[in-house]
């Protein structure tokens, strides 16, 4: 489970984060290059779900696991839920930085 927790954790929503400096220029750097500003804010709050709800379970293994796999779900459920245009900018995103 941890390597799925480091896959999460990079690809879907953390490392799309940290490419760029901060927060604001991975936003900007989404909508230059298309993604609708929903998406964006969809995908950070994603990133702050993670950040806040994961410290709370990560000393117990069972509930960790709980966690990220109920995230994982609901990361995928939102990737898939973005329009198309949005998901191939996502995409080219993970590519550009090594992520996907």
């Amino acid at each position: 489970m941890f390597s799925l927790f480091n896959f999460l954790l990079c690809s879907l929503v953390i490392s799309a984060f940290a490419a760029p400096t901060t927060e604001e220029e991975v936003h900007a750097e989404l909508k230059a290059a298309g993604m609708t500003q929903a998406s964006i804010d969809g995908l950070a709050a994603l990133r702050q779900r993670f950040a806040t709800g994961y410290p709370l379970v990560q000393s117990n293994t069972e509930a960790a696991d709980k966690f990220i796999a109920e995230f994982r779900s609901d990361t995928e459920k939102y990737i898939k839920s973005m329009p198309e245009n949005d998901q191939t900018v996502y995409n080219n995103y993970l590519k550009k930085y090594g992520i996907a």
